[in-house]
């Protein structure tokens, strides 16, 4: 069939990006859109879209290289053997091997767009250096101020007591545990260790996103007056974190620190590691000094980044045995098994564990058999259930019956509605226009689009204002007009003029993903109805699950529940392997 990208676009089945730079692509190599080197291009450029770092070939040997709802299935070229498909790829001039000049780069049977390529060797390259750098020698030291911190009587498992050692200890580590495994609480004793070893260690704390780095900040700072920390210990411990952006100096054409300007830290600790793409990674590592340690913190069972790479799932070895005893990465990873958040009669643990482990029909049961803080609307059709809809209405109304914006903030704080996605019936823009007129209705009160008491979320960072993507907040009718009102790191109420904030949604309801680094005391999510959504997975399902401290609400048909707890997404990319963990 000739044409074929440009059909594929205008049906939608692929983005006009990837058509457009598979034409690119076919006119440097001067043949036809529909050949070899233009529709690997479009795969790339496709994958690349949909979080992939890279496409593997063998995973089209023989089969169909896109799919279409409009073009007949027998007119969709198939893929190559792995062999011959590389062979003939390496004819084109488009198209070089590791480190060359080309705008696409086949290494072994993975194909990258060139940048992806090189922000991916970078990393590797930098983690095996951290690797094989020299621990720190006096492991008797380090053992004395890990006993003396962290004494037997301390309320510690063995799990977090090893991923102290391990982290105080090694120049890269990874720290990976659930909700309620006491990361914050292990951070905080490595912390002290090192302040111990070292009374001048420069130490940065970071995350990915504005809301996780303030939630990082209050859980140290609560955390620190409750492990039996000396006041000289406390005095010295790093009062806020950041976001990575800022740590880095975040300019419109780049970044302050990078490779020919380094972090002035000797220690940088990142918290909600698993919502870091393959090129912040990549930014961050450039600019770590030689001789500093870099801990990572987070759940690898969570969603990936939004942007493509999955970088503490392929530096975890997505699932592996740490013992497997092939790859020096896996002494650099202590993981936390133990959950203390729930209690014996609350289920939620237990289905968290149940959907991480892939069992659908344990999991199902457990949801029809049980009311120990779990909810199942099994909706069949494609409405909302009415009781559904209802327990929202009830829920949020005390938003509109506060007497202050910080009433409301802790009223709102303790619930969220999450959506798989954005658009369609069951998505977040449908569900916040639903939500707010039925609530304006309610209280007698015209519609509108913006209004007291509504909540909403900031999506564009605004590092003046110390606003960032992800934050929430709520509008408030005060004397001299509606302002919006926000939480700062401290706990005080600030308010702002409208008109001085960045860009920002209502927040009725959101969106999973931005729910990460967020807990609840009641989770309501709500799947799509068509079971080939791209979105459903098991990761999805585990991540929102894992938000809610006392009660998850799901409303989903069983199916729904199954396709998502049976489709563990892998994202494509050479990393793990390169971190030398098995295929």
């Amino acid at each position: 069939m000739t044409n074929l990208l440009y059909s594929l676009a205008r049906n939608g089945d692929i983005h006009w990006l990837s058509y457009f730079f598979a034409e690119f692509i076919a006119k440097q190599a001067q043949t036809s859109n529909d050949e070899l080197p233009g529709l690997s291009a479009a795969l790339v450029s496709e994958a690349n879209l949909a979080g992939n770092v890279c496409i593997e070939l063998d995973a089209y040997s023989k089969r169909p290289l896109f799919s279409s709802s409009r073009i007949e299935a027998a007119e969709i070229p198939l893929g190559l053997e792995s062999a011959d498909w590389c062979a003939r790829l390496r004819t084109s001039p488009c198209i070089g091997g590791p480190s060359e000049n080309a705008p696409l780069v086949l290494d072994e049977n993975r194909l990258y767009l060139n940048r992806l390529w090189f922000y991916e060797d970078f990393v590797a390259t930098k983690i095996k250096a951290l690797l094989e750098r020299e621990a720190i020698t006096n492991q008797s030291e380090i053992s004395a101020q890990v006993d003396r911190l962290v004494p037997a009587s301390d309320a510690i498992d063995q799990d977090q007591k090893d991923a102290v050692l391990a982290a105080a200890s090694k120049p890269f580590s990874v720290i990976s545990g659930g909700p309620g495994s006491g990361k914050t609480s292990t951070i905080v004793r490595i912390l002290a260790v090192l302040l111990a070893l070292n009374p001048e260690c420069r130490i940065a704390l970071a995350a990915p996103t504005g809301k996780a780095a303030a939630r990082m900040t209050v859980s140290i700072r609560q955390l620190v007056d409750q492990v039996g920390l000396d006041n000289s210990t406390k005095f010295k411990m790093p009062g806020e974190a950041t976001t990575i952006h800022r740590l880095l100096g975040y300019r419109r054409n780049g970044f302050n620190y990078n490779e020919l300007h380094r972090l002035p830290v000797d220690c940088v600790v990142i918290d909600e590691a698993s919502m870091i793409d393959l090129k912040l990674m990549y930014q961050l590592l450039a600019a770590l000094p030689h001789q500093a340690q870099l801990i990572l913190l987070g759940d690898r069972d969570q969603l990936a980044s939004v942007a493509a790479g999955n970088i503490l799932g392929d530096i975890t070895g997505h699932g592996h045995a740490l013992d497997i005893g092939t790859t020096a990465i896996a002494t650099s990873i202590a993981l936390l098994r133990n959950s203390y958040r729930f209690n014996r009669d609350n289920a939620i643990s237990e289905i968290a564990s149940l959907v991480n482990q892939g069992q659908s029909v344990a999991a199902t049961d457990l949801l029809r058999s049980t009311d120990r803080g779990l909810l199942w609307y099994a909706e069949e059709s494609d409405q909302i259930h009415a009781e559904t809809l209802a327990w929202i209405y009830d829920t949020y109304q005390p938003v509109f019956d506060s007497g202050s914006p910080a009433d409301a903030l802790d009223i709102y704080d303790t619930t969220r509605v999450l959506c798989a996605t954005n658009r369609g019936f069951s998505g977040v823009e449908s569900l916040n226009h639903r939500i707010s007129t039925a609530l304006l209705a309610r209280n007698n009160l015209p519609a509108a689009n913006l209004y007291s008491g509504l909540p909403i979320m900031i999506t564009r960072n605004h590092h003046e204002l110390g606003l960032f993507n992800g934050d929430t907040g709520i509008l408030w009718q005060f004397e001299d007009g509606l302002r919006a009102c926000f939480r700062d790191s401290d706990g005080d109420i600030r308010d702002l003029a409208i008109s001085r904030l960045p860009e920002f949604t209502p927040a009725w309801a959101s969106t999973v993903h931005k729910s990460q680094g967020s807990e609840f005391d009641s989770v309501l999510l709500i799947l799509p109805s068509d079971p080939d959504s791209g979105v459903l997975s098991r990761e999805l399902l585990y991540t929102a699950i894992t938000r809610a401290r006392q009660r998850f609400i799901l409303h989903a048909s069983n199916s729904i529940v199954v396709r998502a707890i049976e489709n563990l997404t892998r994202r494509h990319s050479g990393l793990a392997y390169k971190l030398g963990w098995p295929g």
